[in-house]
């Protein structure tokens, strides 16, 4: 090969060389931009720092709200007890010797069951029958008997529900005395409670006295030579059958015990309380109950407090508080469990952040990420005192002012952590 050849393959290979790093170049791609930048990939119980691009803080649609300092009122959640009030059961009793039926048509009552007002249970047919034209000496003693023990029962249970209209009318009275001391403040809010359970107490008393006048005036004696008219024996109040002390067919002598009804349209909350703290409770303000697994959407019905008998369990060391409770829809039953959430009378400025802030971690430990400046977020750890409705009351948190992620916190914890990368 020439010389002139060799200068020109040289030239050739030249040419070549620097075609190609063109092409490599020009093809070369852009570096990359990270949305979202950790310092460091660290355990949870420590502290990082997470950088977003704006387009990611777009994307996972963060939302800041400022925690604030707040003056509330504070409460105690605890466990309380269904329980059925005083005078909530009645006792139906034969008004003289007979034999029970069941009604025409009818079943006989199994204990449980709900009863409504009026409803027929049993048909009562009494031991003296119009067979009988004339009557033996013991015999007309029998009904002369039953007749003065009947005219004695309607008797008294008038007189009882004339003690029973005095009793509330004092009630009331005093219940007016007490409200009008405390407007005027020389009285004090737990002498109200008392002369409002007071109050309650006389006219459920007035109630089981009706009940049992229209009981009793219902029993009508036939003048004929020994006839007694049949009668059916009714429920008197609308409720629950707690106990069933006869059955059909039987034959009861005079004041036997047939069956009792609950009425459970009201109920108490008993509620116990460490000795210790008892007296921290506004018994003024209205307690929230729910029921253990309730469903999220419902919420928390408020039960007014009740002043009952005293009790309290040496035990435990805890007295207890009773809340009176509305129960017309039949939710709740007696020695149901509950959570009972108690107003304090202490009020106290608290660190308040919205609860949808709040992140756990494996170990329990509750979080917020802070924000630091536009995009830049730090994790802070909380201390949760209690979770008052849509807000976390804090121990130890953020300062006042300070802004926390509240939309897009989980998807912050899950770049930090490295989940689904």
């Amino acid at each position: 090969m020439n010389t002139r050849s060799k200068v020109l393959l040289i030239v050739l290979a030249s040419a070549a060389a620097t075609s190609l790093g063109c092409n490599k170049s020009d093809t070369q791609a852009l570096p990359k931009t990270e949305p979202a930048h950790v310092d460091r990939h660290v355990d949870e119980q420590d502290l990082n720092t997470i950088t977003l691009t704006e387009r990611a803080a777009e994307r996972l649609g963060i939302q800041l709200v400022a925690t604030r300092l707040a003056e509330i009122r504070r409460k105690r959640t605890v466990g309380g007890e269904v329980m059925l009030p005083p005078g909530q059961t009645i006792i139906v009793s034969a008004p003289i010797a007979g034999t029970l039926f069941l009604p025409a048509g009818g079943t006989a009552p199994v204990p449980g069951s709900r009863v409504r007002a009026g409803q027929i249970l049993f048909t009562f047919e009494p031991m003296l029958t119009p067979e009988r034209d004339v009557l033996t000496p013991s015999e007309r003693v029998r009904v002369a008997q039953t007749k003065a023990a009947v005219a004695t029962a309607q008797i008294e249970a008038e007189r009882q529900i004339e003690s029973a209209r005095v009793s509330l009318e004092v009630a009331q009275i005093a219940y007016d005395r007490t409200v009008q001391l405390l407007k005027n403040k020389a009285g004090s809010q737990r002498s109200v409670d008392e002369a409002e359970a007071n109050r309650k107490l006389a006219r459920e008393a007035q109630i089981t006295a009706e009940v049992r006048y229209k009981f009793l005036s219902g029993i009508k004696l036939d003048e004929q030579a020994g006839e007694l008219a049949s009668r059916a024996i009714e429920s008197p109040v609308s409720g629950v059958l707690q106990g069933l002390d006869t059955a059909a067919g039987e034959t009861v002598s005079a004041g036997e015990v047939l069956f009792s009804v609950i009425t459970t349209n009201r109920v108490w909350i008993r509620v116990p309380v460490y000795v210790g703290q008892w007296r921290d409770i506004d018994t003024g303000q209205a307690a929230l109950i729910a029921e253990f697994g309730q469903q999220p959407d419902l919420a928390p019905r408020e039960a007014k407090y009740v002043s009952a008998p005293p009790s309290a369990n040496a035990v435990a060391t805890t007295v207890d508080v009773y809340y009176a409770l509305g129960n017309e829809d039949g939710r709740l039953y007696p020695g149901q469990k509950l959570a009972v959430t108690l107003p304090l009378r202490s009020r106290a400025a608290s660190l308040l952040v919205p609860f949808s802030a709040i992140l756990y971690d494996i170990h329990g430990g509750a979080w917020v990420y802070e924000q630091l400046e536009q995009h830049v977020y730090a994790r802070r750890r909380v201390s949760v005192e209690y979770v008052d409705g849509d807000d976390a009351v804090l121990v130890t948190g953020p300062d006042p002012g300070r802004m926390v992620v509240t939309d897009g916190a989980a998807e912050l914890f899950g770049t930090e952590f490295g989940v689904g990368h």
